[in-house]
């Protein structure tokens, strides 16, 4: 599909996509913290499981499980952030813009 601006029928048109940047980052924050809270579990597993070790075992298990917990909270959350994101950029935001008039428009327009 084409796109052509409205205002001067110039093919040269950016999607800016700011919901799905902004909301992606702020999901992978979000999404991080809530991982790290979540991972206490984890790292009391991996503490445990580190054990076996010695101290510096019990030290790198609870660590780790801290990291993977954050790790895997970010991503899901950076993935439902540009999810809404990208509905935003859709269905509210102007979300392209043409490069030679900078007339920015949607495509409901």
């Amino acid at each position: 599909m084409i796109l052509l601006c409205p205002h001067c029928n110039s093919q040269e048109i950016l999607a800016l996509n700011y919901g799905r940047k902004t909301c992606g980052a702020i999901g992978t924050v979000a999404g991080s913290i809530t991982g790290v809270s979540a991972a206490t579990s984890g790292a009391r597993a991996g503490a445990m499981l580190g054990s076996v070790a010695g101290p510096p075992g019990t030290l790198i298990g609870g660590l780790t499980g801290t990291l993977v917990g954050a790790l895997i909270g970010g991503a899901l959350g950076c993935t439902a952030g540009t999810e809404l994101g990208s509905a935003l950029d859709e269905q509210v935001l102007d979300n392209f813009e043409c490069q030679s008039c900078g007339h920015k428009f949607s495509l409901e327009n």
